[in-house]
């Protein structure tokens, strides 16, 4: 007797538990990440990505007052090279968003456009970067437009006959001998035994007249035009 009323109970127990499953009496529970602060929006269309070392990132940044960003996030284009990307949870220690390049410490190398946090539209920035060669070499040019090119290129003139304006200035220095001194001003696969490494880097290897050193004072810098050198100075 005992047995055939458990097994009644064990029967009626699993039809309610069946029954409570189709009335949807169990719920399934979801979860959605919780996002605070701003969030950022980058759009672009971007080439060159796939020239970066693994030692960068090229991402969609949040800068307070450091050069380090306080959260990131890598960009990675379709395979139309468009970019639809968010980046969540920025706090308002935040001043600037900036699509950039990092190094593996988070530090800012260079910034390709950036959108200030004052602009948000309710709590969103907007940044639109339009067309972006984000190539290595595209960032090696921003150095030297911005540190060489008064001197090599914007002149009638060049000093020492280099030019290191966009148009010129792969063709100048990768694989040509210096002209004030010996040596290649641009070995591929070789920084150190590169004219050019010698003139920026500390100690006027090179002997020229006109020093250099301290034109760049970013060690991050430095060894950007390195690894680009090293990496096979593609342009």
């Amino acid at each position: 007797m005992i047995r055939k009323n458990y097994i009644k109970f064990a029967a009626l127990w699993a039809t309610l538990a069946c029954t409570g499953c189709d009335d949807g009496l169990i719920e399934e529970k979801t979860y959605a990440p919780e996002h605070t602060g701003y969030t950022a929006k980058l759009t672009a269309h971007v080439t060159g990505l796939e020239s970066w070392p693994e030692y960068y990132d090229v991402a969609l940044a949040a800068f307070g007052s450091s050069e380090y960003s306080r959260t990131q996030t890598t960009v990675h284009p379709d395979t139309a090279g468009r970019v639809s990307l968010l980046l969540y949870n920025i706090g308002e220690e935040v001043e600037t968003v900036e699509f950039c390049v990092t190094n593996t410490l988070r530090r800012r190398i260079l910034t390709f456009a950036r959108a200030e946090v004052s602009a948000a539209v309710g709590d969103t920035i907007y940044l639109d970067a339009g067309e972006v060669d984000a190539s290595m070499y595209s960032a090696i040019q921003q150095v030297f437009d911005n540190t060489c090119a008064q001197c090599h290129g914007l002149s009638t003139t060049a000093a020492a006959g280099l030019y290191l304006t966009g148009e010129r200035s792969h063709a100048d220095l990768v694989g040509q001998p210096a002209t004030t001194v010996e040596g290649t001003r641009v070995i591929p696969g070789d920084a150190e035994a590169s004219v050019l490494h010698k003139v920026i880097n500390p100690g006027n290897e090179a002997g020229l007249d006109f020093s250099h050193e301290g034109m760049i004072n970013s060690s991050a810098t430095l060894r950007l035009v390195d690894e680009w050198i090293n990496a096979g100075a593609k342009e």
